[in-house]
């Protein structure tokens, strides 16, 4: 199919010159179209926009110059050739500043150089609208590519809190016989991370690592950990050693660990010996919940600002969300009897200042225990 013939307006008050040009560039193969004045032009350009225009300064009406800015305000790509009869530099500066291709002046003595004027400036659109379709493809693909990664890495961000979640809610399982303890305890870290000035970003990670505060009594026998009495001295000092277990659990695999994964089972781990600030957090908080503000907790016998902030929040709700639930030990407390253990707990086992944070936040503390009542 052949393709249509540019089209291009002569905008000259002087009908000869208007009809010359139109003979000339018809014989070389375009369309044209003629324009007495400047208005007229403009209305032409308006209604039909062509490939090209040939465009007089000297005109009634409106003055070419004026034509010229109003057309590259609103067509900033259109070829123009100013074509004057005038020979002033000035008016070829002017024209040049406000947008014009080419300037010519009249009378053309040999109409080659008018063709070689308009076939180099309707190249040059030409290759201005490939240059944009070729940015514009471009930028398309880079913006799709950009959504595939967002959804890969949001799916690997819901399938890394899946495996968070799920693996804190197994310790549970065996603990307890129910998985909400772990949704409570990391809404209320992320509750109380925030009144105390995290970052969402940082409160979501430290919410993240608190679902696995626990995490280290799956190394706990169930003669241990489903004993509905009084645990003896040996088999507390086995107990407490849940927070050791969590801790090596969470600790990053070594390059002979992966090198072992895979020349078993072939591909690779991806990176997974890497030590994410997820994988930190999580082992932080394995490690320390049960350190004490005044030095007499485990495993380390950490005091006051010893204990990483996110381990000194989690034993907070760790301890408000025990004390008010049921454990084969023991029956749940009511609100009152958890509040009045907590604020005993204030100097002691807890940091004052996560207990007093604790309290100003405790409606919406108790919004999070309702909702995600056992």
């Amino acid at each position: 199919m052949n393709q249509k013939s540019p089209a291009i307006l002569t905008i000259d008050d002087e009908s000869l010159i208007r009809e010359s040009f139109r003979l000339y560039l018809e014989d070389c193969g375009y369309q044209v179209q003629e324009a007495e004045n400047g208005r007229v032009g403009l209305d032409m350009i308006h209604k039909s926009l062509p490939d090209l225009v040939l465009l007089d300064l000297r005109m009634p009406e409106i003055d070419g110059l004026d034509v010229l800015q109003e057309v590259r305000e609103n067509y900033p790509d259109l070829p123009i050739i100013v074509i004057s009869g005038t020979g002033f530099i000035g008016d070829a500066v002017e024209a040049m500043k406000r947008g014009a291709w080419s300037y010519l002046l009249k009378p053309i003595a040999d109409f080659n150089t008018l063709r070689h004027a308009v076939e180099q400036s309707l190249e040059k659109a030409r290759l201005i609208v490939e240059n944009r379709n070729c940015r514009e493809k471009l930028e398309e693909k880079l913006r799709l590519r950009a959504q595939a990664l967002e959804r890969s890495n949001q799916l690997l961000r819901d399938t890394r809190m899946q495996v968070i979640l799920r693996l804190g809610k197994a310790a549970e399982f065996r603990d307890k016989g129910t998985g909400r303890h772990v949704i409570r305890v990391s809404c209320y870290t992320k509750i109380l991370a925030n009144c105390m000035g995290f970052s969402e970003e940082d409160a979501d990670v430290m919410a993240l690592g608190s679902a696995l505060h626990d995490v280290g009594k799956i190394g706990i026998s169930d003669s241990i950990l489903l004993k509905p009495g009084k645990l003896s001295p040996e088999e507390w000092e086995e107990m407490k050693k849940h927070c050791l277990y969590g801790r090596d659990l969470l600790t990053p695999l070594s390059v002979e660990d992966e090198e072992g994964f895979t020349s078993e089972v072939g591909g690779t781990l991806g990176g997974i010996i890497s030590d994410s600030d997820l994988l930190q957090m999580s082992r932080v908080v394995a490690y320390s919940h049960h350190e004490h503000w005044d030095g007499s907790g485990y495993p380390q016998g950490l005091k006051g600002d010893e204990i990483p902030v996110v381990a000194r929040i989690v034993t907070a709700v760790d301890i408000y969300d025990a004390i008010g639930s049921k454990r084969p030990y023991k029956a749940p407390y009511c609100e009152e009897k958890c509040l009045q253990i907590m604020r005993e707990a204030s100097g002691t086992i807890l940091d004052p200042e996560v207990v007093k944070i604790f309290f100003d936040s405790l409606d919406l503390l108790q919004q999070i225990k309702a909702k995600w009542a056992d």
